[in-house]
């Protein structure tokens, strides 16, 4: 994403909230690794938003297929 979309997208999380998506993440011999949301945590930091809903998936999970996705960085 770029700076200026990511700046956008910023300010409409401040407005709409996090309640669109959950951030999807993956655990793995105790870390937790995000496969969906990257730039929504990245935002609700910045902005010192402190809930941020998440959901647990399991692999296959778009992009990554394996642990080995999750730990080279997958797409």
């Amino acid at each position: 994403m770029s700076k200026k979309k990511f700046i956008k997208f910023k300010e409409q999380l401040k407005q709409d909230g996090m309640v669109r998506e959950t951030v999807k993440y993956v655990e793995h011999n105790g870390t937790k690794y995000i496969v969906d949301g990257h730039h929504r945590v990245r935002a609700a930091k910045e902005l010192g938003m402190k809930n941020i809903p998440v959901e647990k998936v399991k692999l296959p999970f778009k992009g990554y297929e394996s642990v080995d996705d999750l730990l080279i960085g997958g797409m």
